[in-house]
């Protein structure tokens, strides 16, 4: 099986994919977005959407742009099963992850009104409140790691907008056309 890696936008449901991926196909999840809370841990940080873009930010500065996407191949390289990138976002992420790992990006995405609501849902306190204040940091995310760049690196595409069954559908084929 090949390894794969799921990029999106925030609440387009890349978790979801994984999860389902990762049981129905006996893969391993490796999200990027836990080794760069470990980070925020160790240096004592609330683990909040802005503290994690600076913690990463400030780690790409001091030990090089690739220094999480190295962290999280380290992992890969010891798992004893093929593995699913959860959260690749930075262009050097997407690049290197297919270089060392043979990974297969899909980008999993929904509309913004429906990546909104089902963010809103989960009640985190550091959540924007408005769409507007929603679309404000995702701007913020895509000037920092150049997202839109990066999902330009996918190899297949789910759109999320339907619901999870209509999700499972179109992993399903693409795990298919991967055999």
């Amino acid at each position: 099986m090949k390894n794969l890696g799921v990029i999106g936008p925030m609440g387009g449901g890349k978790g979801s994919a994984a999860k389902y991926l990762a049981k129905k196909y006996h893969y391993n999840i490796i999200s990027m977005g836990n080794i760069v809370r470990m980070l925020a841990r160790k240096e004592g940080v609330k683990p909040t959407r802005l503290n994690l873009e600076k913690i990463q930010r400030k780690y790409r500065q001091r030990y090089g742009d690739d220094f999480v996407i190295r962290k999280t191949i380290e992992k890969a390289r010891a798992s004893s099963k093929p593995v699913i990138l959860d959260g690749v976002r930075a262009i050097i992420d997407a690049k290197t992850a297919k270089k060392e790992l043979g990974v297969k990006l899909i980008l999993v995405d929904a509309d913004p009104e429906i990546r909104f609501q089902r963010l809103k849902r989960r009640r985190r306190a550091d959540f924007p409140r408005t769409l507007e204040e929603f679309n404000k940091v995702e701007s913020s995310e895509n000037r920092t790691f150049h997202m839109h760049k990066t999902f330009s690196y996918a190899d297949f595409k789910a759109n999320n907008s339907d619901g999870v069954k209509s999700l499972h559908k179109q992993l399903d084929l693409i795990m298919k056309k991967l055999k």
